[in-house]
């Protein structure tokens, strides 16, 4: 049934991420997330659970030190040095959003129905592209 398909991940080319990280937090403010960090050695660690989105922004920097910002709840989290920004949709109407970054990388899981209408305005990934460049490789 098409509740229990699961869509193909779509990975946001990295010209686009600024724009992306604006029409998210628009469109998905007080959203309910949750975050999950990832090290490189495999480790795991919750860090909001269910917690309004409140902020979500791209920080680009002169020095190439980029940012993305995440505040959900009383959480704040920066991700250091973006590599890969990918969506997916799961079942059950779940959404996963997956940043992986110098530092490692971060999940973000939520429900909405508005992702579609941001990622159609936008520039993506071939998919034959997708998982160069160091990070995870697409599950």
């Amino acid at each position: 049934f098409l509740e229990n398909r699961i869509m193909r991940t779509e990975e946001i080319k990295d010209t686009n991420w600024a724009d992306f990280c604006e029409k998210f937090q628009e469109t998905h403010r007080d959203a309910r997330v949750s975050l999950e960090v990832i090290k490189h050695d495999g480790t795991t660690s919750v860090i909001a659970t269910n917690e309004p989105l409140q902020k979500f922004w791209f920080h680009k920097t002169e020095d190439c030190t980029d940012h993305i910002h995440i505040r959900a709840g009383a959480i704040e989290h920066k991700v250091i040095d973006p590599i890969h920004i990918r969506v997916r949709e799961q079942s059950n109407n779940q959404k996963l959003l997956e940043i992986d970054a110098e530092t490692g990388s971060v999940e973000m899981r939520f429900t909405s129905g508005r992702i579609g209408a941001i990622l159609n305005d936008l520039e993506l990934v071939e998919p034959a592209a997708m998982g160069g460049e160091g990070g995870r490789k697409i599950r």
